[in-house]
């Protein structure tokens, strides 16, 4: 029979086993099967319109959005990578018109601080949960002092009258 505690384990390491495997099915682009004209769709999602504000190309009906789009589908015909059409429009018009992050170096950073972020959560959450059951299983038992203390209150409440026990009204 497995104990309470090595269940509790056990579930913990279970749930960070499921964790790493959907954290690294979603890191691996599956998508490979992708025609031109969704590689070209995904590609301009993640190009900002240069004269809209807080829009994709994809999302962008302006001459220069169809300009871009015609042009992100050229690149992608002709055989360039999503990374490399993405930098020839960042080398054009800026970094800013690149709507994701960069996985490497500093914009990396956006990747990896909600992932380590959650692990340290959990980790405060399980030490903090871990010490309440402690504290929670810790000696219950009552010292002679705090049992006298409490028969001393006892006899002195037992000993007043009714109305001053109960917050009564004094006669006048």
């Amino acid at each position: 029979m497995i104990s309470r505690r090595r269940k509790v384990v056990l579930s913990w390491l279970l749930a960070g086993v499921a964790a790493a495997t959907m954290l690294a099915f979603g890191v691996v682009d599956g998508r490979d099967d992708r025609t031109n004209a969704e590689r070209a769709h995904d590609i301009g999602a993640t190009i900002a319109c240069p004269q809209c504000v807080g829009q994709s190309v994809v999302e962008s009906d302006v001459a220069i959005a169809r300009e871009i789009r015609a042009e992100i589908g050229r690149l992608v015909v002709a055989g360039h990578s999503d990374d490399d059409i993405r930098a020839r429009f960042a080398e054009r018009y800026g970094n800013w018109v690149v709507l994701t992050p960069s996985r490497s170096g500093v914009g990396g950073l956006v990747w990896v601080i909600p992932v380590v972020g959650l692990v340290v959560g959990a980790g405060l959450l399980g030490v903090t949960l871990s010490r309440w059951r402690r504290a929670a299983q810790g000696d219950d038992s009552v010292s002679e002092e705090e049992l006298a203390l409490v028969e001393s209150a006892r006899t002195a409440r037992a000993g007043r009258q009714p109305s001053d026990a109960e917050g009564g009204v004094e006669g006048g």
